[in-house]
């Protein structure tokens, strides 16, 4: 018995020992993530599958410069002429779109423009602001 015990001891340094150089951490990743150079607000997310999916993004910049000054803090001002690209999927664009002077979007679809009345739709908002390319998603559903 004290045999066994002794070899399932060696076994496990064994097993240890071979795996514990493998796991080293690596700085290298496939691509670096970001933190959005917008925000983006989103009115509209539940209808009915008799109506159309209609959405109001809205965009802004944030300006961070008096966020240690509890006076200041964070201002957001509203992005116009952004543009901006609408898939599903991933990779099926349902739209091209450029905000107006409020910074805002108005994305009128029926369910059969974005993929049918399932019980959830991501819609993909895509653009580029700052030399920076972002990615934002909204759901929306049926009610």
């Amino acid at each position: 018995m004290k045999y066994i015990l002794t070899l399932a001891k060696t076994c496990l340094w064994l097993l240890l020992l071979t795996y514990l150089p493998a796991c080293e951490e690596t700085e290298d990743t496939e691509f670096d993530i970001l933190a959005s150079p917008v925000l983006a607000t989103f009115e509209g997310q539940n209808f009915k599958a008799t109506e159309s999916v209609a959405v109001t993004a809205t965009f802004y910049e944030l300006d961070k410069s008096g966020i240690l000054d509890h006076n200041i803090g964070i201002d957001s001002m509203a992005i116009s002429g952004l543009d901006i690209r609408v898939f599903i999927n991933g990779s099926t664009k349902i739209g091209d779109f450029v905000t107006d002077a409020e910074g805002q979007i108005q994305f009128e679809k029926s369910w059969d423009d974005i993929g049918g009345a399932g019980s959830v739709v991501r819609l993909e908002w895509v653009g580029e602001y700052s030399e920076t390319s972002f990615r934002i998603f909204h759901n929306v559903g049926l009610e």
